[in-house]
């Protein structure tokens, strides 16, 4: 009965492994939402875009806070696509975009920690 178990819970610790999270994306997806996404759109047209959007902080500058948010996906490559965020045992590779935002609008996005230089003259 205790092997039965702990069959039991393996199997399914190994599926919920499996499960997608809240914040996965399918590429597809991702590809419609960034086309719609432009320099200056509001905080507001973003969170209705991007739902599934992180948090990945702040920082003061002398022009105000800027704010950085993370939306990701992964997709399967048979080969290496040059992607440093690439699991080479399983394929998949993950793509990484944050969005910076000061006083409410979008100023920059690409890549991740790549924080904007603002200059305060």
């Amino acid at each position: 009965m205790k092997r039965v178990l702990i069959a039991w819970l393996s199997g399914l610790l190994l599926i919920s492994g499996c499960v997608p999270t809240a914040f996965d994306i399918d590429k597809a997806v991702f590809e419609s939402q960034i086309a719609k996404v432009s320099p200056g759109m509001s905080f507001k047209a973003f969170q209705d875009l991007f739902p599934q959007r992180i948090s990945r902080g702040g920082r003061t500058t002398p022009t105000g806070m800027i704010t950085a948010f993370e939306v990701a996906y992964d997709y399967y490559s048979f080969y290496g696509t040059g992607n440093e965020r690439r699991n080479t045992f399983t394929g998949i590779e993950r793509v990484v975009t944050w969005f910076f935002f000061q006083d409410g609008r979008l100023i920059k996005y690409g890549e991740p920690d790549r924080w904007p230089v603002i200059d305060p003259a």
